[in-house]
């Protein structure tokens, strides 16, 4: 497995762990913003910068400032421009699109699995 996959599976279980810890400890009703929360957004930014850079150094070039100062305010958008920077337009699009859709499926999964494990105990 090459590095930048295994940093895009600890994401994946990084965003699990979060929800499944917000659903152990708040069950239904969590606070509009806990340590936890804190701790996931400063995680996923920082794994999602982490995987741009992997990534660039596989094709052999680096992030640009836009993409990099973009990661840090909003991670979509800055995966965005640095996909659309790395790749031909069609992979930048099939990138990003399978990129968040298996952040997103994985986070339903496990928001489900920590609503039928704790929210009712």
């Amino acid at each position: 497995m090459k590095k930048r996959e295994t940093i895009y599976t600890g994401l994946l279980a990084f965003v699990a762990a979060g929800i499944l810890i917000d659903r152990y400890f708040w069950g239904l009703n969590p606070p509009p913003l806990s340590l936890n929360d804190l701790i996931q957004i400063v995680g996923i930014v920082c794994l999602i910068a982490w995987w741009q850079i992997e990534d660039a150094e596989a094709h052999g070039f680096s992030r640009s400032r836009a993409a990099s100062l973009a990661t840090a305010l909003l991670p979509p958008l800055g995966l965005a421009i640095y996909l659309f920077q790395a790749r031909r337009w069609t992979w930048a699009i099939t990138g990003f699109v399978a990129f968040w859709a298996g952040v997103t499926l994985v986070a339903v999964v496990a928001d489900y699995l920590g609503l039928t494990l704790f929210a009712n105990g």
